[in-house]
């Protein structure tokens, strides 16, 4: 008897592995932003040319909410960011960046200059982001 007991047991131990207080995936709310990276005209780039997209906190130095970076061949060039709601700040004031760079560059090709769109503090989930060259 004993020994059906331990078997019973070890046999249901990998079971209670997965047992998770972790919320479904359903459960999570996320912050999404879409929008479009755009340059004064339709733009072919250099071949090797990659877009940075970040949402980051205009009054905190280094606060980044979001980022993506994805290969690009042409602009505009449109870009979905998410993250889970819990990230959010709500006394953050939240703006939107870019940047494109060519593969072997130091510097960007093209930037976000000023003035930055303000995004989601304001209810603007949906942003056109226009890049310029660096002076």
């Amino acid at each position: 008897m004993k020994r059906r007991t331990l078997f019973a047991a070890l046999l249901l131990l990998p079971l209670a592995a997965c047992v998770s207080d972790t919320p479904q995936l359903d459960e999570v709310e996320y912050v999404q932003l879409s929008g479009v990276v755009t340059f004064k005209e339709k733009t072919l780039l250099p071949q090797g040319s990659s877009v940075t997209v970040a949402v980051i906190d205009a009054n905190e130095r280094g606060a980044i909410l979001m980022r993506k970076e994805f290969e690009v061949a042409k602009l505009p060039v449109p870009f979905f960011l998410s993250t889970p709601k819990e990230r959010y700040n709500n006394n953050a004031d939240y703006v939107v960046w870019a940047s494109i760079k060519v593969k072997g560059l130091d510097v960007p090709l093209l930037q976000t200059q000023r003035p930055f769109v303000r995004v989601l503090t304001n209810d603007v989930n949906n942003a056109v982001v226009e890049v310029k060259p660096l002076n």
